[in-house]
Parts: C-alpha cells; sequence; structure tokens
C-alpha cells in the first residue's frame, strides 16, 4: 500500500508541538508555584516579623507608652476621659474643693490637689510626657484587673500588625485569608525567618503575662480610678485619616481617683519618696544633679520624707484642725539615720497615754536589742503601735511584690501612709493603710527597681525598730 511521504512527518510535528506545549503549561505552571510560594513566604515572613516586632516592643525597657506619637496619645487620653464620662454624670466639678490634708507635692507653681464629694480627689495632670505616662500606667493597672485584659493586648498587637499601608490597599480580608494559608504552609514547613519570629513572640507573650499579673497583684495598692476629667475628647483630622487634630493635655486636667484618706475621722498622713534615686536613667546631668541635692542620703536609706501631717490639737503649732504639718524642709533637713527614726517617731507619736496599752498585738516578734539610755527615750511609752502593726502588714506585702517584679522601675514614685490620729471612745483608732501614688517616671526595666526595694527593706527596719522599743519598754514596765 502506498502512503503520502509527508503523512508521518505531520503526525511527528504535532507531536514535538504537544510535547512543547505541555512543556510550556509545566514550566509556566512551575514558575506561578514558585511565584506563588515566593509571596506567601514573604507575606509569612512580613506579618510574623511584624507581630515579634509589636509584641516585643510591649515589653522593651524604657517607657510604657511612646508618647511621641499622636495616635498613642490620643488612644490614651480618650480612653481615661470615656472612662471618667460615666462617674461624672453625677458629679459636678465645680463642687471641687482644694484639698486641706495634702502633704507633699506643694509648690508655689503648682495646682492643687482637689476633694470631690463623696470620695473622690482630683490629682491635676502634668501637661507634658509625665501626663500621659501616669494616666497610662493607671489604664494598664485598671486592664490587669479585667478578665479580658489578655485578649484585648492580643488585639492591640494584631490591630497595629494589619495598620499599614500595603494592607489598605490590598483588602484585609482577602489578606486575612492569604496571610492564614502563608503562615500555615511557612510553619508546616519550619520556615527559619518565622520560626524565629514565633520564638520572639512567645518570649514577649510570657513577659506580656507576668507584667500582666504583677499590675493585678499591685493594684491592691493604688488607689482607685476613674479615669480623666476637664477635657474633651480628642477628634481625628478629617484631611489626614486617622491622624488627631490635637493630642495634648490640658492645663485643666485632673485625674479621677479615690481618696485614701475619705474613711479617716483625724488622718494622719506621710509621703515617702521612695528609692535611691528619684530620676530616670536617660535624665540629663542638670536633672541629676537637682535631685541628687535635695536629699544625698535619699541613695543611702531609698527614700526621703516628701511631707507628713500629724494629729495633736494640744501642740502649739497645731492649725485651726489642730494637725502639725511638716513640709518638704523637714524632711531634707535629716541628716542622720537617728534622725528619720525619730521624725517616725514624731508621726506615730501617741496624742493621750491611755491605761492600756496596745504594743502587745504584735506579740513583740521582732524586737531589737538597745542600751538602757537608748530605751529611756521620751517616745518610747507614747507610740501608736497597732497602726504601725497594720502598716507593717502592707509594707510586707509590697515588699514581696518588688521582690518579685523583675521588669518594672518606678522613679520619682512615692508611698502614702495613713492612719486614725483619732483616738477617742468609739473610734476606729487603728485603721491604717498603705498607697503607692505618683506615677509619670514608671518604666520597664530589666532587673526590677532595686532602689525602691531597698527603700522599703529600710522603711520596715526603721518601723521594726520602734516597735521593738515601745515592746520593750512595755514588758521592762509590766
Amino acid at each position: 500500500m502506498f502512503f503520502p511521504v509527508g503523512v508521518n512527518g505531520t503526525s511527528a510535528r504535532h507531536a514535538t508541538i504537544a510535547s512543547r506545549a505541555t512543556t510550556y503549561v509545566i514550566m509556566a505552571s512551575s514558575s506561578v508555584a514558585i511565584v506563588t510560594w515566593s509571596i506567601l513566604q514573604w507575606r509569612a515572613r512580613k506579618r510574623a516579623r511584624s507581630i515579634a516586632a509589636n509584641a516585643e516592643r510591649m515589653v522593651q525597657d524604657g517607657m510604657m507608652i511612646n508618647c511621641n506619637d499622636p495616635k498613642v496619645r490620643a488612644r490614651v487620653l480618650n480612653n481615661a476621659i470615656k472612662c471618667a464620662q460615666k462617674w461624672m454624670s453625677f458629679l459636678d466639678i465645680d463642687n471641687a474643693k482644694p484639698m486641706s490634708g495634702q502633704v507633699g507635692g506643694v509648690s508655689f507653681h503648682k495646682r492643687p490637689m482637689l476633694t470631690l464629694a463623696p470620695d473622690y480627689i482630683l490629682k491635676p495632670l502634668h501637661i507634658d510626657h509625665r501626663g500621659f505616662r501616669e494616666i497610662a500606667f493607671y489604664e494598664a493597672i485598671k486592664q490587669a484587673r479585667r478578665q479580658a485584659a489578655l485578649s484585648d493586648i492580643a488585639r492591640e498587637i494584631r490591630d497595629e500588625t494589619k495598620n499599614s499601608a500595603t494592607d489598605a490597599l490590598l483588602g484585609s480580608v482577602a489578606l486575612e485569608n492569604c496571610d492564614a494559608l502563608a503562615m500555615w504552609l511557612a510553619m508546616f514547613t519550619e520556615d527559619a525567618v518565622v520560626a524565629e519570629s514565633e520564638h520572639t513572640l512567645v518570649s514577649s507573650w510570657r513577659a506580656v503575662l507576668r507584667e500582666v499579673e504583677l499590675l493585678r497583684r499591685l493594684s491592691t495598692f493604688t488607689a482607685e480610678y476613674y479615669g480623666v476629667i476637664g477635657q474633651d475628647l480628642i477628634k481625628e483630622d478629617p484631611t489626614m485619616g486617622s491622624v488627631p487634630l490635637v493630642s495634648e493635655i490640658s492645663s485643666n486636667s485632673y485625674l479621677l481617683l479615690a481618696d485614701a484618706t475619705v474613711n479617716f475621722s483625724k488622718p494622719c498622713a506621710i509621703d515617702l519618696k521612695m528609692g535611691r534615686r528619684s530620676y530616670e536613667p536617660d535624665a540629663t546631668l542638670d536633672k541629676q544633679r537637682r535631685e541628687i541635692s535635695k536629699y544625698p542620703l535619699q541613695a543611702v536609706f531609698g527614700f526621703r520624707i516628701v511631707g507628713m501631717r500629724v494629729y495633736d490639737p494640744s501642740h502649739p503649732e497645731a492649725d485651726h484642725l489642730g494637725f502639725r504639718k511638716f513640709e518638704k524642709s523637714f524632711g531634707r533637713s535629716l541628716g542622720t539615720r537617728q534622725s528619720v527614726v525619730d521624725a517616725f517617731r514624731t508621726f506615730f507619736h501617741r496624742i493621750d497615754n491611755p491605761a492600756e496599752s496596745d504594743a502587745s498585738v504584735c506579740g513583740g516578734s521582732q524586737r531589737y536589742e538597745r542600751s538602757s539610755s537608748e530605751i529611756g527615750d521620751k517616745f518610747n511609752d507614747e507610740i501608736r503601735t497597732r497602726p504601725i502593726c497594720n502598716l507593717l502588714r502592707d509594707l510586707r506585702c509590697l515588699k514581696n511584690w518588688f521582690e518579685d517584679n523583675k521588669s518594672l522601675a518606678f522613679y520619682s514614685s512615692s508611698i502614702l501612709m495613713v492612719y486614725e490620729g483619732d483616738t477617742s471612745v468609739g473610734s476606729n483608732r487603728d485603721v491604717a493603710n498603705v498607697k503607692m501614688i505618683d506615677f509619670g517616671h514608671v518604666r520597664r526595666e530589666c532587673g526590677g527597681d532595686e532602689g525602691y526595694l531597698h527603700g522599703l527593706r529600710t522603711l520596715i527596719g526603721i518601723l521594726n525598730e520602734i516597735l521593738g522599743e515601745s515592746n520593750e519598754v512595755d514588758s521592762q514596765e509590766f
């Protein structure tokens, strides 16, 4: 049989073309797969790095918030203002009055603390970074008390990660699905970059967990916080997207806090500036010199007395309410440890001398051996020992907290100790409490705050010493 010569050649050409087409399809598919994988890998690494960076930034040393970012400032202020709005619906700020019993923090250029019935304090806010940092600290304490605190933090990390121009252009829903697939594939293939970012995220998250738990425990020693009043909500500039119009604290703004002295008839109070130093590590040399010159011995004792107020109506220096007031100059004049001890004896001085002694309630479990001449000090049988015992209980708890704290430092922060000065029959004369105040210089710092801890140990030692003297005298008289 005869076949045309070109038939087999045509078939061969068709087979070659089909083979080449298949090759091209395979090559194109491979290229698409490679490009797709490269894009997914890039997205996975980008998202992983961004999440890890945001998480790491939340626990890095330095200020707890970025005060240079107007969006952060606006968010902090608006949260605080909204928090206070529900309380201000039944409060009238015009009825606020200057606080008569304020100790410390008073000077001619500062606004006074205000009181507002029934049991509120209005603390003037600094208009610079200190105001934002103090608000942020109280907001952090508030969040730590809530069960949803951790989910809020996780959402904040996620929102910060998604808040980029690229994400806005591509569309959040599709991008979320893409990123979910990318992250799954990256983890499945054990991508080194994603694995490293995951390790950073886990470490940072554990640090966040520890910090939230620390703040939750510390909330016992801070005043109840109700937000910020005296300032309007910050609005965004419509011409600039989400950029706020103004993100500054007004000169009429106040922190709304619970009054730590409201349950006292005659509150005796002392303000102690805690820590070996009252300036931050990045303070200027001029700032450091000014702070050190206020009281050089603060580096030795770990605190200084800023002011105190003692109920002693029979004293010639008592005011019309029966209180003796000791200003900053008094604390700065205490040049020896013995003079500091005597200052605390004055603060806990008993204005009456009842027949029954209350020193035995502490059991004299921690006594200090002293010479007979020292025991003969005139204050020994006139000390309010029950309030000291109650204060020591709180101070020991606070000391335990600072021993556990390895991440927060409280520069220029204070302790306010209050006890009942009214010893008349029927008064709640044993009531006393400890509150931490002034958080404008709180920062994250690896290792915690050894200076504050040293001050607490010194303070506890001094109160135990005074208590031991009183118990020793009572046992000798018995």
